[in-house]
């Protein structure tokens, strides 16, 4: 007769060899799962990075515009709008135009210094910056029935792209890169 050690060594063994390949299997159903996992967490990352890239650049054209309307806020005489609201303002070559503000390292610099050409360095200042903040960056300002408009547009979209209708319920309702704001402006003589 076998002995009790024996039996339980034979039943083992026999629930082993009929379970050879279940082991493989089950590994590799863990390794697609896990992949399966690791490829949703990639594509979560990468759709989280574009978000954020987007959200950047949104807050450096919001940051551009309010510098405009605050330079042409400034300095709002009707020259220096008509200067603001030229297009070729906005897209012809970008040349320094100097400053001619009255700086400690530049003392007598303000002396000539006329309403047109400060919103030409203005100009120039807006346009530098937007060109190092935002890839493809566009600006313009325009007449908004009462009031004026900045829109800065960005990547693949165009200024003629961003209108009113993109913005209706206080909410952008299209996929373009841009951003309007609306202000008003008092025009001294």
């Amino acid at each position: 007769m076998l002995s009790g050690d024996s039996m339980q060594y034979r039943n083992a063994s026999r629930l082993l060899s009929n379970q050879s390949g279940v082991t493989l299997i089950e590994v590799l159903v863990a390794l697609l799962v896990f992949g399966v996992g690791v490829v949703g967490f990639a594509a979560l990352q990468l759709k989280s990075v574009i978000k954020v890239e987007e959200t950047y650049s949104r807050s450096q054209a919001m940051s551009i515009a309010q510098d405009l309307i605050e330079r042409a806020g400034a300095n709002n005489t009707i020259e220096a709008l008509e200067h603001y609201l030229r297009a070729t303002s906005w897209s012809a070559a970008l040349n320094d135009p100097g400053s001619c503000v009255i700086t400690a390292a530049v003392p007598g610099a303000g002396d000539g210094c006329s309403s047109l050409l400060m919103a030409q360095y203005d100009v120039f200042q807006v346009r530098s910056n937007l060109t190092n903040l935002l890839t493809n960056g566009k600006i313009g300002i325009v007449r908004c029935e009462e009031i004026y408009c900045v829109t800065v547009a960005w990547a693949d979209t165009q200024l003629d792209d961003c209108d009113e209708s993109a913005f209706e319920g206080g909410q952008r309702q299209s996929n373009a890169h841009c951003v309007q704001i609306p202000f008003h402006l008092q025009e001294q003589i």
